[in-house]
């Protein structure tokens, strides 16, 4: 009995050895994913340039592909990607979320699709939905070009809704509006999430946030409760904010921390 345990043990071995050699010699080690790791930054690193330098016009979005590979091979802070976290962070299974102005979609595959139902994700720019369909499909996301102030939402109740970087882009009034509807398809226990710059950042800004105060006296104008935190990377001072119609055990659970 020993004899043939030996002997079984010895053929894994064997096995295990011949596996190793062999993902070796189609993969390569250290230095092939050293090389393949400084081919990719050099694609990504000429995207990005092609698309912010040589496209002829300021992208309508910004591909997260290429600074996620960055980040991942050691450029940059990384903390763009934040924002993502801290609004996955109050989703709970089963909840339906919408996504205003997505983009790109990276938000809405790589952190709310994989914790929610489902995903509603709009946006008025054709490029940044067909860049969506394409590079972040899943299941149970759905793209809409819509827009945000005109078009009605996709559906009449949501738990999470999600606008990320997009009140500067908007006049005061139009702000309103738009914070009105939100407010309007959040359902009872719901939460209103999102981020925006403070100070004077945004050449295309229509508004400026000076700080959290005033952030505030805008959110607060809709809902009842509004709680906020900020933070500086980069060259950015951002503010994120959890809102809700009145008080809520799903605000309290995911406070910041």
């Amino acid at each position: 009995m020993l004899r043939l345990a030996n002997g079984l043990w010895r053929s894994v071995l064997a096995s295990d050895r011949f596996n190793r050699v062999r993902e070796r010699a189609l993969y390569g080690g250290e230095r092939r994913r050293a090389r393949l790791m400084r081919a990719l930054v050099a694609h990504d690193k000429s995207l990005q340039y092609r698309q912010w330098r040589l496209s002829g016009e300021m992208p309508h979005f910004y591909d997260h592909r290429v600074g996620s590979l960055l980040f991942a091979a050691g450029g940059g802070s990384g903390l763009g990607m934040y924002r993502g976290y801290l609004a996955a962070q109050v989703m709970q299974p089963g909840d339906v979320v919408l996504d205003i102005g997505c983009g790109d979609g990276f938000f809405a595959h790589r952190f709310f699709a994989s914790r929610v139902a489902h995903v509603d994700s709009i946006d008025i720019e054709r490029s940044a939905i067909d860049h969506a369909q394409r590079h972040h499909a899943a299941p149970n996301i759905a793209y809409h070009l819509l827009d945000a102030v005109a078009d009605p939402f996709p559906r009449s109740r949501y738990d999470v809704v999600v606008w990320d970087g997009a009140l500067g882009h908007f006049a005061p009034e139009v702000t309103r509006e738009v914070l009105a509807k939100i407010g309007g398809v959040l359902s009872e226990c719901g939460l209103f999430v999102g981020s925006e710059t403070l100070g004077q950042e945004g050449h295309d800004h229509l508004q400026f946030f000076s700080d959290l105060e005033a952030l505030r006296t805008v959110l607060g104008a809709e809902f009842r409760v509004v709680r906020l935190t900020q933070m500086r990377y980069d060259a950015r001072h951002e503010a994120y904010w959890r809102c809700a119609l009145g008080p809520s055990q799903r605000l309290e659970f995911a406070d910041w921390r």
